[in-house]
């Protein structure tokens, strides 16, 4: 009966395990945070090492094949010779062979007993007879040595042709080889250059995450990403005391992230490209109008377009001490101007909404991008619905105005 019930608590343990909620998992620490961005900006070092490496082998691939290209047309030029010099020989026989049968029609030998023909008789004398038989004689002798020479060099090119053709088979082979190990090298690299990416990416986002948190001057390396929010919650309630809010304004004093203008694109699937839009995008087509925050919050990071062009251009994150507490983040900024630790209130100026292609890959016109995280973020992971903060959002293409303080 005892085994019996400790098997049943067993299970009940087990099950209740599975559905333990992610948040009562052990957070990581800022210091473990850091040691996990090098831990990765090593792996990022060692496949970049590893991709240099395979880079030279293929690179000596490539070379080789490129050798045995150009043997392989080397022996090809050979036995195209060498097939043309035994046809040349092959037609020199012959001609050689036409040209004695006509000599030899004036002599025939057999069994070393000389019967003479035409030619022969046509001596003018016994000189001119004796000459003939000579010529006839060693006409017939040259020809013979000369057909046994011809087929000798016949059977030598036969053979050279044979050797040729054995080792452009065998080079054929290599250069397969050869191929197959530069096709499956450019795989490996490609493999190690997703690596590399990863781990950079993965690098970057922890970095500018704790770069966000210790520019905000409230959390230690022994602080984790819970710890942080409770004190930035606490460092807000003491410092930017009772704000009025006035004008039009949703649920939890929120505002539109723009004075106004439309919804151009909500949140949710989008069927006309076949993607998953994120976030909500504000816009009234006038480029370098203000973006304001949805409501009072500190900024806790800004990130700066890496190159001309990068995707977001300037985003700047603000978390906000609402509720359980929520971040939102605006994209496609072409300027910025507050700074990372900064109390922002819906009349602050963010920075610029900006958007054209010419100066954001992921934008097609002016606009604002609103992106809603819960609980405090520094980075694009997680994010929901802004209409679940900011409730007063109007429906796609509905015209609004917004205004607070000296908006």
């Amino acid at each position: 009966m005892k085994f019996k019930l400790f098997s049943v608590l067993l299970i009940f343990l087990i099950l209740f395990s599975m559905v333990l909620p992610t948040s009562y998992a052990k957070e990581k620490t800022l210091n473990q945070l850091k040691a996990e961005a090098k831990a990765n900006r090593d792996a990022y070092n060692e496949a970049k090492k590893q991709k240099e490496l395979t880079e030279q082998e293929r690179n000596n691939t490539i070379k080789q094949k490129e050798d045995v290209e150009a043997q392989i047309s080397s022996i090809q030029k050979q036995i195209s010779n060498t097939s043309n010099k035994i046809v040349e020989i092959k037609k020199d026989i012959e001609k050689k062979d036409d040209q004695m049968k006509d000599i030899m029609s004036f002599v025939q030998v057999t069994n070393g007993d000389s019967n003479y023909l035409e030619y022969i008789f046509g001596a003018t004398d016994f000189t001119d007879f004796i000459y003939r038989i000579s010529v006839a004689e060693q006409l017939g002798d040259y020809n013979e040595q000369l057909i046994k020479d011809y087929e000798k060099d016949v059977k030598e090119l036969d053979k050279k042709q044979e050797e040729l053709n054995k080792k452009n088979t065998e080079l054929a082979k290599k250069e397969n080889e050869l191929s197959q190990l530069e096709v499956k090298l450019n795989g490996q690299i490609e493999e190690l250059q997703e690596g590399m990416m990863s781990k950079d990416d993965e690098y970057e986002t922890i970095s500018s995450m704790i770069k966000s948190f210790e520019s905000l001057r409230i959390c230690s390396g022994n602080d984790t990403l819970s710890s942080c929010q409770r004190k930035l919650n606490q460092s807000m309630s003491n410092g930017s005391g009772s704000v009025d809010v006035s004008g039009t304004p949703g649920a939890n004093g929120t505002y539109m992230p723009i004075r106004r203008g439309r919804v151009t694109s909500d949140y949710g699937y989008r069927s006309y490209d076949n993607s998953f839009h994120t976030g909500i995008d504000f816009s009234n087509s006038v480029h370098g109008d203000s973006v304001y925050p949805v409501a009072t919050g500190k900024v806790v990071n800004i990130t700066y377009p890496k190159y001309s062009g990068a995707c977001g251009n300037h985003i700047v994150y603000v978390y906000h001490n609402i509720g359980s507490g929520y971040t939102t983040s605006y994209w496609h900024m072409t300027s910025v101007n507050v700074r990372v630790g900064q109390m922002v209130y819906p009349d602050t100026r963010l920075g610029s909404m900006g958007g054209l292609p010419s100066e954001d890959s992921c934008a097609g016109g002016t606009h604002v991008h609103l992106n809603l995280f819960n609980g405090l973020h520094t980075t694009n992971s997680g994010r929901i619905n802004p209409r679940i903060l900011v409730t007063n959002i109007p429906s796609k293409g509905v015209y609004f105005k917004s205004s607070y303080g000296n908006r």
